[in-house]
This record gives C-alpha cells, sequence and structure tokens, in this order.
C-alpha cells in the first residue's frame, strides 16, 4: 500500500496548478482518500509538498504523505513543459500530461511494474486543486484516490 500511495501522489503533486507546468509554484497541503475497487476499504492521508522553478520549462517537486497509519513516504518529481504539454519524470516511473484550459488538465504515469495513474486535475483557482486518479494494474482498474490541496502562504 506505500508504494502504491507514494506513485500516486507523485503523479498528483506535481500536476500543475494553473494551466501550464510552470504554474502553481509554492507550498502546498491537503488531504486525501484512497478507495480499493470491489471493496469497502479506504484509507486517509495528508500531503505536504513544494513546488521549485529549475529554469523556464521545468519545475522540481519535493514533500511528503502522511498515511493515516503514521507513515511517512517522501516525494519528488520533474515535471517538463514540452511542445505538447508536459514530460513525468520521478523516481517511481515516467509520463507526461496535458491542460486543455479553463482549470481542466490531466496527466498519465507509468511504473516499471505495470502500475499505471490517470489523473484528471480540476483547477479552482490560483490555490486550489481536486485531483481524482484511477489506478491502473497491468491496464485493470484497481483503485480510485480523490485528493484536495490548498496553496498556503
Amino acid at each position: 500500500m506505500d508504494k502504491l500511495i507514494a506513485c500516486l501522489f507523485l503523479t498528483l503533486a506535481a500536476t500543475p496548478a494553473l494551466a501550464e507546468p510552470i504554474g502553481g509554484l509554492g507550498h502546498w497541503q491537503g488531504k486525501g482518500t484512497t478507495f480499493a475497487l470491489g471493496s469497502a476499504d479506504k484509507g486517509e492521508f495528508t500531503v505536504d509538498l513544494t513546488r521549485t522553478a529549475l529554469d523556464a520549462h521545468t519545475v522540481e517537486m519535493k514533500g511528503t504523505v502522511v498515511l493515516d497509519n503514521g507513515t511517512v513516504i517522501p516525494l519528488q518529481q520533474r515535471i517538463t513543459e514540452t511542445e505538447r504539454g508536459f514530460a513525468i519524470e520521478s523516481n517511481r516511473g515516467k509520463g507526461g500530461g496535458r491542460c486543455y484550459g479553463e482549470g481542466l488538465c490531466n496527466t498519465y504515469e507509468e511504473g516499471a511494474d505495470g502500475r499505471a495513474f490517470a489523473t484528471t486535475i480540476v483547477v479552482d483557482g490560483d490555490n486550489r486543486l481536486r485531483l481524482l486518479t484511477t489506478e491502473l494494474d497491468h491496464g485493470r482498474a484497481v483503485r480510485v484516490m480523490r485528493q484536495n490541496l490548498v496553496r498556503k502562504p
């Protein structure tokens, strides 16, 4: 479960907070819930992360996820603006995404272990994000996660 959550948040937390990858810099915090498909199992977590511009086209994200059992999972990811969206690289996998306008973005990240994460992001202004992620295991949906993040001063 810890590896799953870490993979998920590497995808979610580095997602653009504005309509471009370089947007949404700063300190972000939030809460979320995971739901196992076909089961009543769910888990709560908190997220704390910082997004920093490395250059005009690259953002680095570092932070932590704390599970409801107290487990702390470090996060680290880099996203780079590309001609058609953005590329994602992390210690858990690679992928990409794009923003479509009016506060709607999506990402897809795939790990070497057959797990992948498809995320829809709704930007609710400069300081709020809602995210919904479906975890796939070899192409089969196994878990859904939702998350709300707020930019802190």
